[in-house]
This record gives C-alpha cells, structure tokens and sequence, in this order.
C-alpha cells in the first residue's frame, strides 16, 4: 500500500514539546502512496496537512494538530560519473545518516553536515549548512510532488532558489513535498582542502591527528565528519537523548549592512563579522550577540539557553512549546535593545 495511517499519534520531534496528530500518515513507498488517489487528494492537496521530516526545525506552540504527513522512505543510491557521483537518497532517510553513508565511500561534499539532525527531505528546504558549506554547494536536483497540481517534477539546483538558510520550499509553504535529493560529490578533496577557518575546528583536527596518528594533510572525508561531529557534540545536546530537548540553532545569524556594522564596531570591537558577496551587507553571529546580552546560560522555568552555546534554546523537561516561544520573543527584544539588530527565528512555529 506504501503508508501507514494511525490515530492520535505522538508528533516526534528533538524539542521533546508534546504534540499529538489526530490523524498521521506515513509513506513508506514513494511510488505506492503517490500511486493512491485518495491519499493524494485527501490528505496531499489539502494545505491544512502538515508536513513533517524528522522534527529538529519545528516548535509546536499547539499541542493537538489536525492531519500529519512525514515520509519515511529511505532508499539511497549512486551513479559513478568517473571523477564524480551523482548521489541520491529518498526524503526520509537521516540526514546524517546519508552524510556518513558518503564520507565512508571515500566522496567530498557532504561531510560538514555531519551530526545535523533531521532528515534528506528536510534538507534543501533549510538549506541546511555548516562549517563553511550549505547544501546548495553541492545539490544537484530535487524530486518533488506539486501538492496543488498532483503532479511530480524534478528541479534542477537553481529552480530551488536556496539561499542563506531558506529557499523555494519556504517561499511557497505548503505547496512542495520533497521526495527525493540528488548531490553532486567528488572523489578528489577540493583544492583547499582541508579548510578548518571555523571556530573549533582547527583544534579539534590537531587532537584527532595526534590521536589517530594520522596527518592533517593525510585527512579525508570520513575524518572530516569525525572531526566536526566532536565539536559538535561539544557544544550542542545530543538531539538523540531524551533531554534536554532542543531544536540546534534556535535563530538564523542576521545581515546586516556594513554601515551598521561597522556603528556596532565602535562599541563592540571584538564583533565577529562574517563577509558577503554582497559588500554592503555582513553577516553577524546571532549566538555572539546573544550571549554579550547576557542570556547564555539563563532558565526560563523549564525551558532556557544552553550554557554551552547561546544560539540553542533548552526544553529541561515539562516546558511546552509557548514557554519556549515566550523565551525566543524576550531574547528577540532584548538584542534588539542592545543592537538594534532583528533576529529571526530558524524553525518552524506551528
């Protein structure tokens, strides 16, 4: 039949926020369910239905929702084109999953989204990234299934439209359901291979080669993702674990322009400042600027800021999805007051 239909079902996601779906399907046959009229009219036409990956980018302020759809279709596979792979994977296999699956096959590209929650499908529609890359590096196409029009297309990279943590998918919500995502990976390290200008990284590299005997320069994917997996794991919950519960990086890092910037510099020197290609905007770290305003480590009843990294909001356990929104909202205000700066939230609030 390919989808499983249940009543009353837990809405899975790494916040650990109770929600419950009245009615949740889960397709685990692309081409079965998408072969099924009645699903695809009923349930995939009506924008009422909420779509959901693997629940790290979703806040549910509600805590009863109506339908919910989530594919957990995981087929994977390649096609070697000599110096490159086209490599593909369905909507509902791990993310992270996928990322180690191709760094052990010895393919350059995907290896800095290591320990990223969440799933292949939810990926292009974030544009997820890290370390110096986004998918956008390396996509290739995206299968997808027009939700108004019953049909399904294939897009090629720019029809995507992904830029800095958004994309076609956000701009047009509840009209694209992803199905499948094809990358393009090499078997040759790129040429500044391997680039460890990101906070962490180069120290965490240094101790993995003394500890695998093994040069820097002898690194290759699978030590990549190693290597950014333990710097993540230093600084963020393990979204595996029960608690505390969280959603990664709670706010998007906002643009700013360079005249502002710099009005900021004056104050702050020790700003970081992240450049551009458009050369009167830069990026701002929003965790930065959050922890000088005084909120990393701060609860918030059950909910708070990690104390290990100000970008994360914490459900310690009992918080629900208000709680945690009220605190988003507080911290909002209060960057505002010291920055004038407006942060905007990464997940979905529902």
């Amino acid at each position: 039949m390919g989808f499983n239909l249940r009543t009353d079902e837990p809405v899975g996601n790494t916040m650990r926020v109770d929600a419950l779906a009245d009615q949740f399907l889960q397709i685990n046959h692309i081409e079965h369910a998408l072969a099924n009229p009645e699903l695809c009219e009923t349930w995939l036409a009506d924008t009422e239905t909420l779509v959901v990956g693997g629940g790290s980018n979703i806040l549910f302020v509600t805590e009863r929702i109506g339908k919910v759809v989530a594919i957990i279709a995981a087929e994977h596979g390649f096609v070697d084109e000599g110096e490159t792979v086209l490599a593909f994977a369905e909507a509902g296999l791990g993310l992270d999953d996928w990322v180690r699956l191709t760094a052990a096959q010895g393919w350059y590209g995907l290896e800095r989204l290591a320990e990223i929650p969440g799933t292949v499908g939810a990926a292009p529609i974030q544009n997820v990234g890290a370390y110096g890359m986004q998918l956008s590096d390396v996509l290739e196409s995206v299968e997808v299934w027009d939700r108004r029009e019953q049909v399904r297309l294939r897009w090629k990279a720019e029809q995507c439209h992904l830029s800095y943590r958004n994309s076609r998918f956000k701009s047009e919500p509840n009209r694209w359901l992803v199905l499948r995502v094809w990358v393009r990976l090499h078997k040759r390290p790129p040429a500044d291979w391997p680039n460890f200008a990101y906070p962490g990284l180069v120290d965490e590299a240094e101790a993995y080669s003394r500890t695998e005997k093994k040069p820097i320069s002898a690194l290759v994917a699978r030590d990549m993702a190693e290597i950014v997996t333990r710097v993540r794991r230093k600084k963020l919950p393990d979204w595996r674990q029960p608690l505390p519960g969280s959603l990664g990086s709670f706010f998007q890092n906002p643009i700013v322009s360079m005249q502002h910037a710099n009005m900021l510099k004056t104050t702050w020197p020790d700003l970081p400042l992240y450049a551009l290609d458009d050369y009167d905007s830069v990026k701002l770290s929003a965790g930065w600027l959050i922890e000088q305003a005084g909120w990393r480590g701060r609860l918030f009843g059950a909910a708070g800021v990690y104390d290990r990294h100000a970008l994360v909001l914490i459900n310690r356990g009992g918080a629900n999805g208000k709680q945690i929104l009220q605190l988003a909202e507080a911290i909002e205000a209060d960057v505002w007051k010291h920055f004038a700066v407006r942060l905007k939230t990464e997940p979905l609030i529902v």
